[in-house]
């Protein structure tokens, strides 16, 4: 390793050397491919690459919602510590149960009308119960013989949080009962 990575804390020196056997990996795998096959290999490869280390949720599912696949991110909003936490679960074992009408929704949508994809806003909740408000964009696509879904988990929690208190300001704003001083003196009221 270069003298500059000896500076860097042992986990980012780990986190470098697991990035660069990926590439390295990558790049044998191409080489030993057949020719035609190489391409495939490298979009997978390339595909890989960002689904592990995108900031966004990132995951697959198949047409009964079942997770088969995520990376950090999603493990990290739902403060969970393994894939096996979450993998092979269904994603309505982690939706808030006023909003798991909205995966069965969508689910139908998405599989039985062969919707290409779909955007919604929904709420999760976490390892510890709180709430994880997300938008979800969630895409169909062909995986070997079956239909899948990739799914991506964007955390909008704060943005809800803020809009929550505009509407209660808002409500105590605008309907703000008025207050009547039922002993004020009629006289005392000028025209």
């Amino acid at each position: 390793m270069p003298a500059a990575a000896e500076s860097l804390s042992p986990e980012r020196q780990l986190e470098a050397l697991r990035e660069e056997n990926r590439r390295l990996r990558a790049d044998q795998v191409r080489a030993q491919a057949p020719p035609g096959q190489s391409d495939d290999r490298g979009q997978q490869a390339r595909f890989r690459t960002v689904f592990d280390n995108s900031p966004f949720g990132q995951q697959i599912i198949t047409s009964d919602l079942v997770i088969r696949q995520v990376n950090r991110a999603v493990l990290a909003m739902l403060e969970y510590d393994r894939p096996e936490d979450v993998v092979g679960h269904r994603m309505l074992e982690f939706a808030h149960p006023d909003h798991r009408d909205d995966w069965r929704f969508w689910q139908e949508r998405l599989w039985a009308h062969e919707l290409p994809s779909f955007t919604l806003e929904t709420c999760l909740v976490r390892a510890d119960g709180s709430p994880l408000w997300c938008q979800v964009t969630s895409i169909r696509f062909r995986g070997g013989d079956e239909e899948l879904g990739h799914t991506q988990l964007e955390d909008i929690s704060e943005r809800k949080t803020l809009e929550q208190g505009a509407n209660v300001l808002f409500h105590k704003t605008v309907f703000r009962p008025k207050t009547v001083n039922l002993f004020q003196d009629k006289t005392s009221r000028t025209a």
